[in-house]
C-alpha cells in the first residue's frame, strides 16, 4: 500500500515539476515575442508542445509568432488548433481570418443552410467542457422540476414545474449534443492545412492520375479518406481530389 502512495506522490511531483518548467518556458517565450525575437519565441513555444503540454495560450501565441515571422501556413495551423480548444475566442478567430486573407487561394464556400450556420455559431460560444457542465446543470433542473411536479399540491406550481422541466430537458439534450460535437472535433481531426507552396490535386491516389486543380500553401482542406500516403481532400467549394499526405499537416 505504501509503495502505491510513494508512486502517486512521485507522479504528482513529476507532473507539477513539468508544469512549472513549461510555465517558465512560456514566460520566456512571451518575453522573446515582446522583444521582437519571433523565431526564438517559436522555438520555445514548440518545445513546450513537444514536451506534451497542450493549451490554447501556447497555440495562440505560437500562431502570433509564426505570423510575425511571415509563416502564414504555420500561423493558420496554430490558430486553428487554438480554436479547437477555445472555439469562442474572438482574438484567435480574427487573427485566423486575417491570415487567411493573405494566402493565395480564395475559395468561395458552398452556401450553408441558415439553421446549420446558426447551430454552429451557438455551439462555438463554448468548448466541450463548458457545454458538458451546462448540460449537467440543465438536467439537474429537470430532475428538480420533476420532483416538484410529483410532490407539490398546488396545480399552478405543478404546471410551472412541468413546463420548466421539459425546457430544461430539451436544453440538456441540445447542450449535450454541442459538447459531444466539440469533443469529436478534438478527437477526430479531419481538417488539415497545406504546407507545400503549390500542389497539383489528382483524380486518383497515384502520381499518374489526372491533374484536377492546383492549391497553395496555407489553404485548409477536409480529409475524406486515406489510402497509403495519399489523402482524398475536399475544398470548401466542394471540389474533391487526391494529394500526398506529406503536403498536409492535420489540424
Amino acid at each position: 500500500m505504501k509503495s502505491h502512495i510513494y508512486i502517486l506522490i512521485f507522479a504528482l511531483l513529476f507532473i507539477t515539476n513539468g508544469l512549472a518548467k513549461a510555465n517558465e518556458r512560456f514566460s520566456s517565450a512571451n518575453e522573446k515575442y515582446q522583444s521582437g525575437e519571433y523565431y526564438k519565441a517559436v522555438e520555445i513555444y514548440e518545445s513546450i508542445l513537444d514536451s506534451g503540454v497542450e493549451s490554447y495560450e501556447v497555440y495562440y501565441n505560437l500562431g502570433n509568432s509564426y505570423y510575425r515571422s511571415n509563416n502564414l501556413a504555420s500561423a493558420i495551423l496554430n490558430y486553428e488548433r487554438a480554436l479547437l480548444l477555445e472555439p469562442q475566442d474572438n482574438d484567435a478567430r480574427y487573427n485566423l481570418e486575417l491570415a487567411y486573407s493573405q494566402i493565395t487561394d480564395k475559395i468561395e464556400p458552398i452556401g450553408q443552410f441558415f439553421i446549420s450556420k446558426w447551430f454552429k455559431s451557438i455551439r462555438n460560444i463554448g468548448n466541450s467542457t463548458t457545454w458538458a457542465w451546462v448540460s449537467i446543470i440543465c438536467f439537474s433542473l429537470f430532475l428538480v422540476g420533476l420532483l416538484i411536479y410529483f410532490f407539490s399540491q398546488k396545480t399552478v406550481i405543478r404546471k410551472l414545474a412541468f413546463t420548466l422541466g421539459i425546457w430544461a430537458l430539451i436544453s440538456s439534450a441540445i447542450t449535450f449534443t454541442y459538447s459531444n460535437t466539440q469533443k469529436r472535433h478534438l478527437e477526430n481531426r479531419t481538417e488539415a492545412v497545406v504546407f507545400t507552396p503549390s500542389v497539383t490535386v489528382k483524380s486518383a491516389p497515384q502520381g499518374g492520375g489526372t491533374d484536377l486543380f492546383v492549391i497553395h500553401e496555407g489553404l485548409k482542406v477536409k480529409i475524406l479518406q486515406t489510402i497509403g500516403n495519399w489523402h482524398e481532400i475536399m475544398l470548401e467549394d466542394g471540389n474533391v481530389g487526391w494529394m500526398k499526405s506529406s503536403d498536409l499537416v492535420v489540424i
